[in-house]
């Protein structure tokens, strides 16, 4: 979904990416596809949650190249959601990849960057790290919210090495299993529901984040850093009291 989308476009625009995934089947269809189409990547196998492969991963790519330009902390650790409480296992996972894999893999990061005149580094973070959703475990929403706070703070320690450090909330975004569900013929009202809840009339989709990565690592935004951008349609602003009564008015 997402990271596919952000490696494809910084590869169009004629970048080096390594995609970095403990999933090496899905990383290396990624990295064959984008060679098939004439650009340049490469995969790396890594599992964020080990202790020091965050560092380990920054290090190998700049071994290989000699340089660091753009870092983005896209992975979290998948199949906790759905359940109202976490147990241990479940916080340490969500913890160590969403989280703490993205404290030091950004501190590694900056360290080089700040030899090669700076870089730009961008975390994924999400809207559920100021709104709260009963159908996503609360370890999610606290690892996410977290991954906002360690933005705005490397951002402030990084500035002076000519370091970028900004942050994407992305709201509902149409990515895998929602892809089908909301394209469903039978599934009309699903359709409806996510459309009304987003004052633009539709839903995200993976390359209107993809599309915002490559702003905050362009020129254009060269002083900006710090900052957590929500893109989500407008559909986090919107009073929601007032939402479900306009929803109970158009249906009564």
């Amino acid at each position: 979904g997402i990271g596919k989308n952000i490696v494809s476009s910084f590869a169009r625009e004629g970048g080096l990416v390594v995609v970095c995934d403990i999933n090496s089947e899905n990383g290396n269809a990624t990295v064959k596809n984008l060679q098939k189409q004439g650009l340049s990547a490469e995969f790396l196998h890594v599992n964020l949650s080990e202790n020091g492969a965050p560092q380990a991963m920054i290090q190998e790519i700049v071994t290989n190249h000699g340089r660091l330009d753009v870092l983005v902390n896209n992975a979290r650790a998948r199949s906790h959601s759905g359940t109202s409480m976490d147990d241990e296992k479940s916080w340490d996972s969500e913890i160590a990849v969403t989280l703490r894999a993205a404290y030091f893999a950004t501190q590694e990061a900056i360290y080089v960057m700040a030899r090669h005149c700076g870089g730009s580094i961008v975390n994924i973070s999400s809207i559920n790290a100021i709104l709260e959703s009963r159908s996503v475990t609360p370890i999610y929403h606290i690892a996410k919210a977290g991954l906002t706070q360690l933005t705005r703070s490397f951002a402030v320690r990084a500035g002076s090495n000519g370091v970028r450090v900004n942050a994407l909330l992305p709201g509902f975004i149409l990515q895998d299993e929602h892809v089908s569900r909301y394209e469903r013929n039978d599934n009309q009202r699903y359709r409806e529901l996510v459309e009304f809840c987003h004052p633009m009339g539709q839903p995200g989709r993976s390359d209107n984040i993809a599309d915002a990565v490559l702003f905050l690592c362009s020129p254009e935004a060269t002083f900006i850093s710090g900052q957590c951008l929500a893109i989500d349609g407008a559909s986090s602003v919107q009073e929601q009291f007032d939402l479900l009564l306009q929803f109970a008015s158009d249906k009564s």
